[in-house]
């Protein structure tokens, strides 16, 4: 397959929407990551999705909207608190989980009766579903397992000759996947953290909100069954920031033979070993972890991470990075 490279002008968006409704599959940019895009509506492209990138067809999808009013089309009923959310912080790097009705197949949702709703702040993201007409299933656009992509040459690099096109839009701003909020019970839970914090949801709800840490209660949400974001080195984390440690850690390394690089907080305190800045402020860090991850494992065999903030919002980029670790903290 040649992958098409599109743009965003009224002629390639208008192509990129007729694809997705002939059941190809379109990479877009939204706030968070890059999406992989195919047609809610067609059991067949939702399926090539899986394909696509070597999902596992138990992980769901998110459906992604341009417009309230769609969410009402695929979700079964829509309590006081969900009407909430909607009205008061949507568009937003945020995902909904709600009952769903049957215009939404079990492929999307790993059979389970609940459907994931997201509509990207992306103002590109809004264009092209807009365009694409339908509501559009969207997991991240990389192969299943890798750092997700945060620009359209990352998307090539892993699907390049695998999907029909790639919308060449802005990097993402947001760096991270969006926070998943299960809606569909009685209290809402937070199943995947994201830059929306359980404080701001909070705020809008005026109750209490939940969030979920056990793993094997994550069954309602995308992306946290899997081990997700792995560089294709061995990376190792730290959440203390202690110099001495992951100095000491970066030498043992090197008398093994290994060529590593930390990648931390502040680069000014370890001598002449390599090393990478993760960013300076939580939204720095976010936004450049994926792309740090996919640029560091071609110049060395080994990453130490460190990572100290203790905010809601690190929080978020702490689970990311522990999946990317495969739970391997010094």
């Amino acid at each position: 397959m040649k992958t098409k490279y599109l743009q965003f002008n009224d002629n390639d968006l208008n192509e990129a929407g007729r694809l997705i409704r002939q059941g190809e599959l379109v990479a877009f940019p939204t706030e968070t990551v890059y999406g992989l895009g195919a047609n809610a509506l067609d059991v067949s492209a939702v399926k090539s999705t899986y394909v696509a990138k070597g999902r596992p067809s138990d992980n769901p999808l998110i459906v992604h909207v341009y417009d309230k009013k769609q969410i009402y089309d695929i979700a079964r009923t829509v309590n006081v608190y969900a009407e909430t959310i909607i009205n008061e912080l949507m568009p937003a790097s945020l995902t909904v989980v709600l009952p769903k009705k049957a215009v939404i197949d079990d492929c999307i949702t790993a059979g389970l009766d609940t459907v994931a709703i997201r509509m990207p702040e992306s103002a590109e993201a809004r264009a092209f579903l807009q365009a694409a007409a339908v509501p559009v299933t969207a997991p991240s656009a990389n192969l299943s397992g890798r750092p997700s992509p945060t620009t359209w040459r990352r998307v090539s690099d892993d699907l390049d000759g695998k999907i029909a096109a790639i919308l060449c839009g802005q990097p993402c701003k947001v760096g991270i996947e969006s926070t998943v909020l299960d809606l569909s019970g009685e209290q809402p839970l937070i199943l995947r953290p994201g830059v929306v914090t359980p404080d701001q949801i909070e705020s809008v709800l005026k109750i209490p909100v939940k969030v979920v840490t056990n793993p094997k209660d994550k069954v309602n949400s995308p992306g946290v069954r899997y081990k997700h974001y792995a560089p294709k080195v061995p990376l190792v984390l730290d959440t203390s920031g202690d110099v001495k440690k992951l100095s000491d850690y970066y030498d043992g390394l090197s008398e093994q033979g290994f060529k590593p690089v930390l990648l931390v907080e502040d680069t000014s305190v370890y001598g002449n070993r390599s090393v990478c800045c993760i960013g300076r402020t939580d939204v720095e860090v976010a936004q450049n972890l994926f792309e740090n991850l996919r640029v560091l494992e071609n110049k060395y065999d080994y990453i130490i991470a460190s990572f100290s903030s203790k905010t809601q919002f690190a929080d978020s980029i702490l689970n990311r990075l522990i999946r990317s670790a495969a739970q391997h903290i010094i």
